[in-house]
């Protein structure tokens, strides 16, 4: 319906303009936590998967079908957000580009208390994971909690030019 039509609609009532708009306001207020940015819903636990870059491909192709790589290290960083209680990360698998499980970096669970961080550390001379790297972490509760920050900060110093970003985790899963 243009917008010419949706006065004439409106003055008319036309019951096709009230029921669109009556299923558009249904639609908004059943995704009313969607609309609160940044804010999301408490829960018990999640497995996020968040990407690792330990090689960078960049440049030109070259005759022989290869392009520059640069290996960089990555700080991975899972931050407990609730200021009341523990979140347990249960696993932290480490996944390669073609989706091999290389190990699991947390070879028993860690308690992270309220505000508390832990860090998973991918170096630079590793380059296994590949461009497609990724870790799946799995993480729990004995209460509902806000969801933790998980984020991978991959960088590179050195004397000419260095290299940062951040990739973020999204759940992919409920336990």
């Amino acid at each position: 319906m243009s917008f010419p039509r949706i006065l004439p609609a409106l003055r008319r009532g036309s019951s096709r303009f009230s029921c669109t708009l009556a299923t558009a306001l249904v639609v908004v207020a059943g995704n009313a936590s969607v609309l609160a940015e940044g804010i999301e819903a408490p829960t018990r636990g999640q497995t996020v998967y968040v990407p690792i870059y330990s090689e960078v491909r960049h440049g030109n192709v070259a005759a022989t079908g290869k392009t520059d790589v640069t290996l960089l290290s990555v700080l991975v960083s899972v931050r407990n957000t609730d200021p009341l209680n523990s979140i347990r990360v249960v696993s932290a698998n480490y996944y390669s580009t073609e989706g091999v499980l290389l190990r699991n970096s947390l070879p028993a669970p860690r308690v992270i208390p309220p505000f508390g961080t832990l860090e998973l550390f991918v170096e630079q001379r590793e380059n296994l994971g590949g461009s497609g790297a990724n870790y799946a972490i799995k993480w729990d509760a004995t209460v509902p909690v806000s969801q933790p920050t998980i984020e991978a900060l991959h960088s590179r110093f050195q004397a000419g030019y260095s290299v940062a970003f951040i990739s973020r985790g999204r759940a992919i899963s409920e336990p």
